[in-house]
This record gives C-alpha cells, structure tokens and sequence, in this order.
C-alpha cells in the first residue's frame, strides 16, 4: 500500500504487548514501522524489505547445506531454551545484586534475539517465492512448518522470562509499572540501573501510543499527532468492508458464524473455552494455544501467515478450510457475524453482521 510518508507498507504481524526495548532489538537491520496502540502492536514492512526479505530467503533455503545448518540452529536454540529454564526454575532473583540483574536482563534479551532471528527466517515474507514453487518444495514447507511450531511452542518460557520474571523485578527495584517499563526502549533501560528514569510525561506520551520506525540501524519513536497522522493512514480499515481476501491454507468452503479469539486476551484459556464446535475461529495468527479452538471450528480465519505458519499446518491436519494473511479479518469481523468461507479462492464473504 502507497501512503503519504512511505513509498509502500505491507502488514506484517499483530502481536500483543511486545516491550518496546524488544522490538527495538528485533528489528534492527530491518526497514519496519511499529505501531503501539491499546496494548497491541501493528507491524508493517517499508518499502522493498518485503521483496528483500523474499530474495534472501529463496536464496537460502533453496541451499540444502544451509537447510541441514538451520535444522541444526534450531536444535541448539531448544536445548539453550532448556538450560536458561531450568537456571531461572532455581533461581531466587530478589537476592541478587542490581549488577547481576541488569546482566541478566542483557543476557537474556540477547538470547531473545538470537532466537527471534532464527524464528523470523521462516516468517512468510521470507518465504514468498518458495511458496511459489509449493509443489515442488513441499517436503521442504513440512520441516520448516514443524520447526517454526517447535520452535514457537518451546520458546514461551523465555519469553515469560524476560517479560515476566526480570521485568517484574527491575520494575520493583526502581519503583515502576511494569507496563510503564514496556515503553523504555533498551538504552533508557540500561540508564535505569543507574537510576536515570524516563521522564514521565514522555512515558506519559508514549501511553497513548507510539510508532516506532526502524532504518537499518536507526530507529525513532513518534508520538503526539505526528503518531495519530500515521496510525489512522496506515493501520485503521473500513468497516463497510463485504468482502475480505487471503490466501488459501486448506482448501473447501463452509458458512459459520464467527467467533473471535485475540491474544491480546490475558486469559486465553478463557477464551478458547467460550469457544463452540461449527464455529469460524478468526484470530491473529493460531498459537499452541488456540488448539482446542482449532478442533471444533468449521474454518480458520487469520491476520497473518504464510505456508509454514501454525494455522497452514493445523488445518491441512485437521482438514478444514483455512484462509490465511488477510491482514484485516480481526479488525472488520466480529462475535456472530454470518460468513462464508471460501478457501478455493481465498476469499471470506460477509453474509449478515450481528446486530
């Protein structure tokens, strides 16, 4: 999409209450725009990254000694996961130093992002042109699927972790919110151990969300009405959409009545209770977690994806119909609303909305 401040954008991913000091390591290098808004990140790509991500992508897996080498990485990367567990399972954190937890913080953020970047290889940006070749990359989409979902099942622990566990400390140490220490980028944090905090009125700012654009090794973070400008060009969507396009994950076609599972939920377990066999499950992107939901609904609906996300892979499991990268299905339907789901062409036709 052409806007008024970049030459294109195209989504990436909806993720809930990521801190901006980790999405200011994770996407360093890249050519991205982040929106924070009611606790929900809006990523999109700028300009060519997506091409470039694509090009690099087909270029290595396309090489079996590079994919026999990931393979490997990944293994590595679940038994750090493992080891880094089982420390912080035994680990009485209040009783360490401020210096031992401000190295803690580092360490393990730096291994977040060693993860993240072998996670985000199989990102469907950087899988555009194999999933072109599909036919004939199809054993090569199987193993990268069950790597990225072994990889996303086996990594919520460091996630809980740094988000959790380290978070919550340094935010008792030094008097702090922890949701106001999600909105330090990693330099403020680092200051804070030397009990230099982010002035309020910027925490203050930043609350009623931020964009943060990344350049390469540059990033900024913007606010105010520049912010407002931004979000309402790039993020917000229409709401008299009748029809919504993706790609297809699992073929067929079925009409359902929608339920809608965000993760921006706190508790999702709850979520996926609620949930009813002959449902449509629409939701960002299906997690280890959404499973449940996944066996009773009729359809799969998602923001986002690409040929070896967990949605492409759970659905041709369960054999139900699937459209996938629709960018937008989150926001435009909602609880009840009548659909058909036509994953022979990709497309989810809204037959009544609930009133």
């Amino acid at each position: 999409m052409k806007t008024k401040y970049f030459k294109t954008t195209s989504f990436w991913a909806r993720e809930f209450r990521l801190p901006l000091f980790f999405q200011v390591i994770i996407n360093k290098g890249y050519k991205t725009i982040a929106f924070y808004k009611n606790s929900i990140i809006h990523a999109y790509y700028l300009d060519d990254q997506e091409k470039k991500l694509s090009d690099i992508g087909y270029k290595f897996f396309t090489n079996n000694q590079e994919v026999i080498r990931y393979q490997k990485k990944v293994n590595d990367i679940l038994k750090e996961i493992k080891n880094i567990t089982e420390e912080y399972d035994n680990l009485n954190i209040r009783k360490i130093s401020n210096n031992e937890l401000k190295d803690r913080f580092v360490n393990v953020l730096n291994f977040l992002n060693e993860y993240s970047k072998i996670y985000l290889k199989t990102e469907s940006a950087c899988l555009l042109k194999i999933e072109e070749n599909s036919k004939k990359s199809k054993n090569l989409i199987k193993k990268l699927g069950r790597l990225r979902f072994k990889l996303r099942e086996e990594g919520e622990p460091i996630f809980y972790i740094i988000l959790g566990v380290i978070s919550k400390e340094i935010s008792k140490r030094f008097n702090l919110k922890v949701s106001d220490l999600f909105l330090y980028n990693y330099d403020e944090i680092l200051k804070l151990f030397s009990n230099k905090k982010v002035r309020k009125e910027i925490i203050e700012r930043r609350k009623k969300g931020y964009a943060l654009v990344t350049l390469g090794n540059r990033s900024i973070i913007i606010t105010g009405e520049r912010f407002k400008k931004l979000f309402k060009e790039i993020v917000i969507q229409k709401q008299n959409i009748k029809e919504i396009v993706g790609k297809t994950a699992m073929k067929g076609k079925v009409k359902g009545k929608i339920r809608v599972i965000l993760h921006n939920k706190r508790i999702i377990a709850e979520e996926v209770s609620k949930f009813k066999k002959g449902e449509i499950l629409v939701t960002e992107m299906t997690r280890p977690d959404t499973i449940l939901a996944c066996k009773k609904a009729v359809a799969i609906i998602t923001d986002e994806g690409g040929i070896t996300s967990h949605a492409a892979i759970i659905s041709r499991e369960l054999k139900i119909p699937c459209i996938i990268a629709t960018k937008i299905a989150t926001q435009i339907l909602k609880d009840g609303d009548l659909v058909e789901v036509d994953a022979y062409k990709g497309v989810v036709k809204i037959l009544k909305r609930k009133k």
